[in-house]
C-alpha cells in the first residue's frame, strides 16, 4: 500500500504555530528537483534555497497537496515561485530553528533523490489566473526574470 507524502499535511497548520507565535517562518527548498521555477542565482551550491515565507514577505501563499507558490520580490523584481511538494525540506523558525524537516524529501543513503526512485509522475505547476490564484492541470508557464 503507498501511503501519501505527510508533508503538505503538516505545512499549514506548522506555519500558522510559527506565526502564532511571532517567529519567521522560513521554506527550505531543493532546487535540484526540476519542476521549482524560482530566481536563478539565489539558490545555494548545495542546491538549497530558503524563502521568508510570512505574510509580509510574500503574496498569494498557496499550499495545495501538490505544490506551494507564491509572489515574491529578489532584487526588487517580482517572481512567482512554485514549488513541489517533493522539494520541499523543511518548515523552521528563522529565529529558534523550530519547525519541521521532512526527511523523506532529502537524499537517500546512497546519493539519490528518495523522490527520484518513485514511480510518480512530476507535478505540474498550474496556470496563474489574473486574479492571483491557480489553476491545475495546465502546463508551467515560465517568464525568464532579468
Amino acid at each position: 500500500m503507498k501511503i501519501s507524502s505527510r508533508v503538505p499535511y503538516l505545512l499549514q497548520p506548522l506555519l500558522e504555530w510559527l506565526l502564532d507565535n511571532d517567529m519567521t517562518p522560513y521554506l527550505i527548498v531543493n532546487t535540484l528537483i526540476p519542476e521549482v521555477s524560482f530566481p536563478t542565482g539565489f539558490a545555494q551550491p548545495d542546491g538549497r534555497i530558503i524563502f521568508n515565507i510570512s505574510p509580509n514577505a510574500v503574496r498569494n501563499l498557496t499550499i495545495e497537496k501538490d505544490y506551494v507558490l507564491f509572489d515574491s520580490r529578489f532584487s526588487g523584481s517580482p517572481f512567482e515561485v512554485y514549488v513541489p511538494m517533493r522539494a520541499v525540506l523543511a518548515l523552521v523558525s528563522k529565529e529558534t530553528g523550530d519547525g519541521m524537516w521532512f526527511p523523506e524529501n532529502d537524499y537517500s543513503p546512497d546519493g539519490q533523490k528518495q523522490s527520484d526512485t518513485s514511480d510518480t509522475q512530476p507535478e505540474s505547476k498550474p496556470e496563474s489566473k489574473k486574479d492571483g490564484s491557480a489553476q491545475k492541470g495546465k502546463k508551467p508557464n515560465f517568464t525568464l526574470v532579468k
